[in-house]
């Protein structure tokens, strides 16, 4: 009787992916298996795995939401041009530019570039991902950011694939063994304006050292952030630097605007659980149409802390208590109860201080004397090769020692973030090591009715995210609100600048609590809700070779899988977690 069931299995599998397959082939044959790899997201994380798998000789098809961005995968939301210019002065071009490859233009893409349909989380939706649209800070944690207590993942495990990723372009630090020499993604500082440096006196003025180095514990000081900009000035992202080269190859194919709705199961009567054969996507062109793609190893996710989770729900994995509920009998068919999809969703947030510039003379002149294209398009220098800031400090309570780690890293822009406000400067102090929170979670929306299944399986996840829950946080970011103050009363910045959001007046805890609560917003920085874990952590959701608890032939590279946020930024983690996800997948096939 066993063996009439396996016959009876295996041939309905072959059928079903015969039929599939006969409704879009060709004259030259029915391949089942087109491709050894799906790589769902084209992100930070999605290029680098698709690359590395691809470099080994693996067929790869890269599957995208988003649009195109970047000029050299067929961008098109132009904004320049580089080129040259001659002895007479004639400039030619040569090549155009979007904003998505300028440093400059960061917050047009930030803020006005294609978007989830999540609402207040601003997670990207383009080839490339949130890569893209992020301000370009270079930042690795703290080493003790990486101790989860999971074979072969801590920070000696990290760092080799922190070094991998990187080629450091700064003169004084060629010889550092902290920083990589033959990376693709290339990083440096650029102390470009007066500001900065302006900045940089006060902090020294008030008691804060100079630190050459942010990347090198401890975090303390103040000094120029290290930038993924290339020698060009242009973004060095992981869609620039992996994933052109990726689709160069001809075993690699990119579908952008292409949204994945599901995963596709078939039973394994050997294993006991269901194998991925491939996924279920709607595209852009065709709404209404569900299509299938096939792969013969395996679905590999990288859409992202928010995505992620919504494409396990839809394809049966989490908490079953939740997925075998009414409103969702018609869209999903339970297959694996994982309680932790969705939950462990942390950030780091920030809190926004506006100040103005005390006279005219002392705001930066590239504000006023903006004729700096040229520069940019036949040198590659200029405002236009940076973000438009280039420091920063590590803010803690002045009496904690050296060796303490800093509660907030403030950055200082010389205008306000997304306005043309004259004559104003906005800090962004951001908190360091947020405290988890269980109320922090993705779930599958709420309000279904009268949805047809596209549109269940399209429709966005429902975050719950409370920045100012825990009130250790807020008292962190209030103390490094009066730390930031402490330090701009000190000269040159104490004669050039004056607090205006909040002002003066703001100045007891207890106010400057209320301005903390009421202004606080999330980071871009998504990451845990599909965490590593051991098979004895409820919560886990994938073990430490990425491979999802109960299911075979389904991994996850992205942040959702990060136990515990890092220290600062996000990017440089998640390109090395990426670096080493792919060593781990390449792995299993020697």
């Amino acid at each position: 009787m066993d063996t009439i069931k396996f016959f009876v299995s295996l041939f309905l599998i072959i059928n079903v992916v015969l039929s599939d397959s006969l409704s879009s082939s060709s004259s030259a044959g029915i391949n089942l298996f087109p491709y050894d790899f799906i790589v769902v997201g084209s992100g930070v994380s999605g290029s680098i795995v698709a690359y590395r798998l691809a470099q080994k000789g693996y067929s790869v098809i890269i599957i995208e939401g988003g649009g195109k961005s970047i000029a050299s995968l067929g961008g098109i939301d132009y904004i320049g041009t580089k080129g040259t210019l001659n002895s007479d002065k004639v400039y030619t071009p040569q090549r155009p530019l979007t904003k998505y490859d300028v440093p400059f233009f960061f917050q047009s893409a930030d803020i006005n570039g294609n978007r989830w349909d999540i609402p207040n989380t601003n997670v990207a939706k383009m080839v490339g991902g949130s890569g893209l649209h992020n301000a370009m800070v270079y930042q690795r944690g703290i080493d003790s950011d990486y101790d989860w207590n999971i074979s072969n993942w801590n920070f000696v495990d990290l760092k080799p694939y922190f070094l991998k990723v990187e080629t450091i372009l700064d003169s004084n630090l060629q010889s550092s063994t902290e920083h990589g020499h033959n990376g693709f993604i290339k990083v440096k500082s650029i102390p470009f304006d007066k500001e900065g440096s302006d900045f940089v006196k006060s902090c020294n003025e008030s008691g804060l050292n100079f630190n050459d180095d942010f990347q090198v514990n401890p975090r303390s000081g103040c000094g120029y952030f290290q930038l993924n900009i290339d020698s060009k000035g242009e973004r060095s992202s992981t869609a620039h630097e992996y994933l052109t080269k990726a689709v160069a190859m001809s075993r690699v194919k990119l579908i952008d605007s292409a949204t994945v709705t599901r995963i596709k199961w078939t039973f394994n009567i050997f294993s006991g659980k269901n194998d991925a054969t491939g996924i279920e996507y709607v595209s852009d062109d065709a709404p209404n149409t569900v299509k299938t793609l096939y792969c013969s190893k395996e679905v590999i996710l990288a859409a992202g802390a928010l995505n992620t989770p919504k494409i396990l729900f839809n394809s049966g994995v989490g908490d079953s208590n939740v997925l075998t509920q009414t409103q969702y009998s018609n869209f999903i068919q339970p297959i694996k109860h994982l309680p932790g999809v969705g939950q462990n969703l942390q950030n780091h947030f920030i809190v926004f201080n506006v100040w103005s510039y005390a006279d005219s003379a002392s705001r930066p002149d590239f504000y006023t004397n903006y004729n700096v294209n040229l520069q940019y398009q036949t040198q590659g220098t200029g405002i236009l090769s940076t973000p438009g800031f280039s420091v920063g400090a590590w803010l803690k309570p002045n009496s904690s020692s050296a060796s303490t780690p800093a509660d907030s890293i403030m950055t200082i822009f010389p205008g306000a973030l997304g306005s043309t406000l004259p004559g104003m400067m906005t800090f962004a102090v951001s908190l360091c090591e947020p405290t988890p929170n269980p109320i922090n979670k993705v779930t599958l929306p709420s309000n279904v009715t009268g949805l047809s299944a596209i549109q269940f399986y399209k429709k966005g996840v429902n975050v719950s995210f409370n920045p100012g829950a825990v009130n250790a946080d807020v008292e962190k970011l209030v103390s490094s609100i009066k730390e930031s103050r402490r330090i701009m009363s000190y000269p040159p910045m104490s004669q050039l600048s004056i607090p205006v959001l909040p002002d003066a007046s703001i100045s007891t805890d207890a106010q400057l609590e209320s301005y903390v609560r009421n202004n606080i917003v999330p980071h871009d920085h998504w990451i845990g809700t599909a965490k590593m874990g051991t098979s004895s952590d409820p919560l886990a959701v994938v073990d430490n070779k990425l491979k999802v608890f109960g299911v075979n032939r389904v991994r996850i590279v992205d942040a959702s899988i990060l136990p515990r946020i890092p220290h600062g930024l996000l990017q440089a983690t998640v390109m090395a977690v990426a670096e080493k996800c792919a060593d781990t997948i390449l792995a299993d096939y020697i």
